[in-house]
């Protein structure tokens, strides 16, 4: 299996679980693939995303994709602790309820302004 094959796999699996435990269970799942312990694999993803982090921090300022390559690193440590797992889950959960009061309270408005207009 190529690496772009494995990655889309992995991809499939967390897109697939429910918003609320979709972290929580890929955490699991890497943990029972992987084994028990800390391992050099679980090292590298903790240092790739500190990493990540620093460099999304140290080219914040320019424009572009600083705050992306951040939250990257977060994500790839998130993988890695079930506490960060359980804060990202919460935190999905919140912006999805966010997203969705925007969006109502932009549809209301938006047909307020028409109704106005007519």
């Amino acid at each position: 299996m190529t690496m772009w094959q494995r990655l889309k796999n992995e991809y499939g699996r967390l897109r697939h679980c429910p918003p609320g435990n979709r972290f929580c269970r890929y955490v699991a799942y890497r943990r029972s693939r992987r084994g028990p312990g800390f391992g050099w694999s679980r090292v590298g993803s903790f240092a790739a995303g500190i990493a990540l982090i620093l460099l999304g921090v140290a080219i914040g300022w320019l424009p572009g994709p600083g705050g992306f390559i951040a939250f990257f690193g977060l994500a790839l440590i998130a993988l890695e602790f079930p506490v960060i797992a359980r804060l990202a889950d919460r935190g999905e959960l919140w912006l999805r309820a966010s997203w969705r009061r925007l969006t109502t309270s932009l549809r209301r408005w938006i047909r307020s302004r028409r109704q106005e207009g007519a």
